[in-house]
């Protein structure tokens, strides 16, 4: 509260230099995102400002005759700018909610979506215990949210990342530490594309394997919106000319790598249309298809697998 206090006491200053008000303010921004065809010009301008100013919306839209210091309103100008060349949100702000967790993103990292949720949920609907030991693996970990998110709801299970560009590695392991997991979560640099698995797993049984990997085909990656094609990384979303050439390598890789315990289950997260050529692509491997989850919008997102 005090630190919200002192905020409050800067915005609502008396004007001294460059006068601008809160109302002012928002209106130069929503102004130029408009014109530079934002559609979320308006949620967008109000949340560059509270995270410019650092308190939240209503301490400042309730008062829209407040002076934004000079300071921050430069700072924010800069911010908007970068929107409006469609820069995303979370990588303007280097965060991102997942799971109502927050997370550091950067460019080199994914930023996570709401679908990437139901991978959670497909989750817990399974293994309903939370007071489990359960011992995950997640495949092309990223920012770490998913992992890290099934950690903060089994609070006895361990947890390994696996990724192959360090400073995703990085962003993860900060984040682990961030969130307070960082003695549950262990981040390793490896690949799926490896034929053996990284030594700190290798004589680990995992009852729990998740992953993320790119499924964006060739022709969906020319149709993606400028904000995704331009400022996310191309690795984390291109998946070859059919969108399915990780799913064929991580197929490969959990079949040779033998660290799936009896009845150990994997829950992939996939594209739209995609689920009967994952199937298919895991059977061939001996593995055991259970169910589908769909997400919010009935689109089937994740494949729950057994291994046999």
């Amino acid at each position: 509260m005090e630190k919200i206090f002192k905020l409050c006491k800067n915005i609502f200053m008396i004007k001294k230099e460059t006068q601008h008000t809160v109302y002012e303010t928002l209106s130069d921004a929503k102004n130029i995102l408009k014109n530079a065809g934002i559609e979320s010009f308006d949620l967008d301008s109000r949340v560059l400002l509270s995270f410019i100013l650092g308190i939240e919306h209503h301490l400042f839209i309730s008062n829209p005759k407040a002076i934004v210091p000079p300071k921050q309103y430069k700072e924010y100008l800069k911010l908007i700018k970068r929107r409006a060349k469609n820069e995303p949100i979370a990588q303007i702000t280097n965060q991102k909610e997942f799971w109502s967790l927050p997370f550091k993103i950067t460019k080199q990292t994914l930023i996570p979506r709401p679908d990437s949720e139901t991978l959670i949920e497909a989750i817990k609907s399974e293994f309903k215990d939370i007071n489990s030991k359960h011992k995950i693996i997640d495949l092309g970990t990223g920012s770490g949210c998913l992992l890290l998110a099934l950690l903060s709801e089994y609070k006895n299970a361990i947890g390994f990342g696996l990724d192959i560009h360090q400073n995703t590695i990085k962003t993860a392991r900060e984040n682990a530490k961030k969130l307070s997991m960082d003695n549950r979560a262990q981040i390793l640099k490896h690949s799926w594309h490896n034929k053996h698995p990284h030594k700190k797993i290798k004589d680990i049984k995992f009852n729990i394997v998740i992953s993320n990997p790119p499924y964006i085909t060739k022709n969906d990656m020319k149709k993606l919106d400028i904000d995704v094609k331009k400022y996310e990384p191309h690795s984390a979303l291109y998946g070859g000319h059919d969108g399915l050439i990780e799913y064929r390598s991580l197929a490969k890789a959990l079949y040779y790598w033998n660290i799936i315990e009896e009845k150990g289950k994997i829950f992939l997260e996939m594209g739209k249309g995609q689920e009967n050529d994952i199937k298919k692509i895991f059977e061939a491997f001996g593995f055991k298809f259970i169910k589908y989850f769909k997400d919010l919008n009935g689109i089937i997102r994740v494949i729950e697998l057994q291994k046999k």
